[in-house]
This record gives structure tokens, sequence and C-alpha cells, in this order.
């Protein structure tokens, strides 16, 4: 097969998959004929479906390397390799593989895809925006909604940068090679990251980021928020690590963050609606005829804001607000982000000083709990004036939405100095412009209402199973307030 092509049409930071899709067009044929035109010996012996291992365009696993290299007279192994590295240097040694950082499914730019060019930079999960036009990223067909895969695979794609549905990722024709371009000015904040970091595998100090909640930009451009310094180790061992005593002490941690949003929240925001929490809690209402009173906006936030946060099965509660441990566990809706970064953490401590300080471990955990938690009520309370009205809340899938949103784009930044034992930690933290000021008006601030609430019955459940138990006059009308209760909290369950 002679095959067209010229080493001028690729260009710095470019990914394999505009190479190849170039290669396509002008040579009319479609990437599985690339894929056995360039398949190493094992691709070329399968006879029926090559698996995406082999498609991988990461570490080019399925190609020829030596026969790719000599017919477009580029090292594209290498490319990758210099591009890759340079992104991800300063995280190095801390996850396994490349792929960790790089999205799954093509990201693209319109404005890059007019000069048939697609770049490294547009798959790293760190950038969501295109650091040569600062466009927002595609990420799927904008005519279909359909995901395209990072490979070199005819799946979700037909003729060369044309999705199956037809829509043009790139119009071009055959003779389009004149107009392929590469994109004319870099972002120079990532410029300068890219250079600081090119040819050096091991950067100190590290970052330590979780990659759906951290943007290059943050790495950069920001001044650390807090900078906390450990003078000397008090070191531990990685198995003390899993002691129950140790995870006892972690989660009491992370109760105390909680606990310190609740108090600034009953401080602050709810000091003028604890009655109202009590009246929703309690499920408190005048008599067994009667219908649930209006929901307080600033009690609907708190009371689902509580029962998301730890995940707790029930939003009311037979005791007052006064009685019980409001903070009684850990966020445990957040239970993954705040394992990964332990785990992160205690990875990087092990491979530096080979041991564990808990003291960096403990700061950093309270501050994610604490932000998350902030974050994560304003998330109610954004949603509590049309919600309460409703009488409704959001489904769990809604509600995870909320939680991924609340959790901080944070990075740290940690350095160990062996001569002294000494760490540091930079805690960075990009605000969320988005957030707002919501001002509710509330049915029961005037002192009547006040003392009215606490007055009314509690109507949970539980309190009206012991009251038909209880009584054996009027069973008809108990079952039926048995079923208005019931109705009434699945309206607000999730």
């Amino acid at each position: 097969m002679n095959i067209v092509w010229r080493k001028e049409w690729i260009y710095e930071y470019e990914s394999p998959w505009s190479v190849f899709e170039k290669l396509a067009l002008v040579n009319l044929v479609d990437r599985n004929e690339i894929l056995k035109v360039f398949g190493n010996p094992k691709v070329k012996n399968i006879k029926q479906y090559i698996g995406d291992y082999h498609r991988n365009l990461l570490l080019l696993n399925g190609f020829d390397l030596q026969k790719l290299h000599q017919t477009l007279n580029f090292d594209l192994l290498e490319h990758n390799k210099n591009i890759i590295n340079a992104l991800i240097a300063p995280f190095h040694g801390l996850y396994s593989t490349w792929s960790h950082w790089f999205h799954r499914k093509l990201h693209w730019c319109p404005k890059c895809m007019e000069g048939g060019f697609h770049s490294w930079l547009h798959q790293f999960k760190l950038l969501d925006k295109c650091a040569f036009h600062n466009l927002n990223l595609i990420n799927s067909c904008p005519d279909c909604n359909e995901t395209i895969p990072f490979l070199l695979s005819n799946k979700q794609l037909g003729y060369a940068f044309r999705c199956k549905c037809g829509f043009p990722i790139g119009s071009f024709h055959i003779s389009s090679w004149n107009e392929w371009k590469g994109p004319e000015q870099i972002d120079q904040a990532v410029l300068e990251w890219i250079r600081s970091n090119m040819h050096q595998l091991e950067v100190q100090p590290k970052w330590i980021v979780h990659e759906q909640h951290c943007n290059l930009k943050l790495l950069i451009k920001a001044e650390p928020k807090e900078t906390n310094h450990f003078d000397s180790i008090e070191p531990l061992h990685q198995n003390d690590y899993y002691s129950k005593s140790f995870q006892k002490e972690l989660l009491r941690k992370n109760t105390q963050a909680c606990r310190r949003v609740e108090d600034r929240l009953f401080q602050n925001l709810l000091r003028n609606h604890q009655h109202c929490i009590t009246q929703l809690m309690e499920l408190r209402k005048t008599d067994d005829m009667a219908e649930f009173p209006e929901i307080c906006p600033y009690a609907y936030a708190y009371v689902f804001w509580r029962k998301s946060l730890f995940k707790k099965e029930h939003f009311f509660d037979e005791n007052s607000l006064r009685k019980i441990n409001i903070s009684e566990g850990a966020p445990l809706i957040i239970e993954d982000q705040l394992d990964y970064f332990c785990e992160q953490i205690v990875s990087l401590q092990m491979k530096i000083q080979r041991c564990i300080d808990a003291r960096v471990l403990f700061w950093i955990i309270e501050k994610l709990v604490f932000q998350f938690s902030e974050n994560f009520f304003n998330a109610w309370l954004e949603i509590a004036g049309k919600r309460s009205k409703e009488i409704s809340t959001p489904s769990w899938n809604e509600i995870n939405t909320m939680r991924d949103r609340s959790f901080p784009n944070v990075a740290l930044k940690y350095n160990f100095v062996e001569k002294i034992s000494s760490s540091s930690i930079e805690y960075h933290y990009s605000e969320n412009e988005e957030v707002s000021s919501y001002k509710y008006v509330c049915p029961y601030q005037h002192e009547s209402a006040k003392r009215n609430i606490y007055t009314m019955t509690s109507y949970t459940p539980q309190s009206v199973a012991i009251l038909i138990r209880r009584n054996t006059h009027d069973v008809v009308e108990k079952k039926v307030l048995q079923k208005s209760v019931e109705e009434y909290v699945k309206r607000l369950n999730f």
C-alpha cells in the first residue's frame, strides 16, 4: 500500500487521533485498515475483532512502531511521551498509569478542528478549556449527542473527521491538506507549566489533586489559601493507618469538621429557624385531621442537607433538635473522595519519607470536609425555595450531581525536606464564582408562630404506629391518618 503523507502535517502538542484522521482522509481508508497496515505482528494475526487495547493512542500498544516511524518520518511514540510527561511530571509516581489523567472519550475544540488539529491538551483532565483558543471543549457530537472513543476506531466515526450520524467534526475535502494548520499561540500559563516540566520525571514538590476537582490553572496561577509547616515528623507506620484506632480518630476529625459547619450555620443563617427545623424533623402539625404546615425553606435546606450528607435513611426524628447529636457520623456521601485523598497522601509520604505523619493527613481531610459541607449546604439552599413549596426532593442521581459540584476544587502542594525532617503543605483552593446569596421569606418568624409550633403534636411514622396500637377506638380514622403521613413522607424521601 502506497501511503500519502507529509511530516509537516504533524504539529506541536498534537495527538495521534488527528494524525490518523488525516491519514485516513488523504488515503481514503478507514481506521481498521490503518491498524492492519501499521499493526504489530500480534494485531495482524487477529482474524476477527481487534480489541480496544490494541487501538490505544497513549502507548500505541498495537502498532509496529518502527514501520509507523518510517512511514510518517516522525517518532509518534516519543512525541506522545514528551507531551504527556511534561503535563503530568509533578504527579509522577503517585498514579500507576498515564490513562488516569486523560479522558477516554474524545474532547475537542471546534476552532482547532477547523485546522484538522486535535491536541493532548484537549484530552488532559485538568483542562476544561482549549489552551489555544480559551473555548469550552466539546465531548459529544453536537448533533446526535453520542460520545466518541479516544481510540483508533470506527466506533461512532464514519468518514474521516465525521461522526457516524453525519455531523462534520472537521469539514475537509481530500485536497484540504493545504488548509491544515496547528494553533498559532498557546496560553502562556499552560506553556510555562509544560516548559518547566519538560524532560523531568521527578519534580519536587509534588502536587496531590483529584482530576475531577482541580484545574491546571489553579496549579499555575493561584496563590495558596493557606500553608502549614510541620517542623518534625511524628512517625506512624503504614499498617497503623489501617488500624481501628486510627480510622476511629480520622472519623472523629471528620465529625469535628462537620460540627464546625453546623455551629456556624446555627450561629448565623439558621439562628432564627431552629423551631422551623424542629417542626419539619418531628413532622409536627396541629391535630390528626390537619394538613402538614408549610415548610420553611431554611429548615428544608438543613434537614435534607443533613440526611444526604450522612446518607441517613430518614429525614425525620422523634427527638427534638436540641436533644440529638446532629453530627454523629462522617460525611459518607464523600467517603470515596476522602479515601482517594487519604490514599494519595499516605502513598506519597511512604514514598518520600518512609512513614506517615498523621497531622498532615488530618489537617488536609478536615479542610476538605469543612469546605465540602459548606458548599453542599449552599447547594441545598439553592433549591430549597422551589422544592419546599412543592413538597418534593431531588433523586439520588441529582443529589450526587450536587455533591460533585460541591466538592471543592483543590490542589495540595507537598514538600518534604529530608535533612531536617520537616514538611510543608500548600492548600490551593479556587473560590466558586457562581455562589449566590439566597434569601427566602420564612412563614414562622413572628412569636405566636414559634409558640404554636411547640404546642403541635409529632406525627412521625413511628409515633403514628404507636398511636394506632394504643387506641382501639377510631381505628379507621387512625388508618387514614397513617396513610396520609406515609404519603407525605414518601414525597420527601430519596
